[in-house]
């Protein structure tokens, strides 16, 4: 059985993995580059997890729309204001505000574009900084 009783309002409420392939939640449109677009609720998924219950609503792609692209100047109001939260967290951590705005030199080791070489050691992720011969505990193998 594919669809349970119409809940209130007449919406269908589906069994888990169970909707039709024409529905969507609001993520999975967004995955696909859509939107629900002003459309009302075609439907609802249930599912009861530890932590409680959850409703996961779904729209008709027939009837999605394409999402809609930032303007630029939204664009800029969003980095102004990300970096403005990015400054107060600095503030928060006692760093001060006029440090970010003069170009520190990182130093000569940005300038280096060979990477490190660290040969590892199969079996273990931290074992090549151990050391050949002796183990964590400093005793010999």
């Amino acid at each position: 059985m594919s669809e349970q009783q119409p809940a209130e309002g007449g919406v269908p409420v589906y069994e888990w993995r169970m909707a039709p392939a024409h529905l969507r939640t609001r993520r999975q449109l967004a995955a696909e580059g859509l939107r629900p677009g002003g459309q009302d609720i075609a439907g609802k998924v249930h599912r009861d997890f530890r932590r409680g219950p959850v409703t996961a609503y779904l729209y008709d792609i027939k009837l999605a729309a394409a999402k809609r692209e930032a303007t630029p100047a939204q664009l800029a109001a969003l980095e102004k204001a990300t970096r403005e939260r990015q400054l107060r967290a600095a503030e928060r951590h006692g760093v001060d505000r006029a440090e970010f705005d003069q170009p520190n030199d990182p130093g000569p080791a940005w300038a280096d574009s060979t990477p490190s070489v660290r040969v590892s050691v199969p079996g273990h992720a931290f074992a090549g900084l151990i050391g050949p011969s002796r183990d964590r505990d400093e005793w010999e193998r």
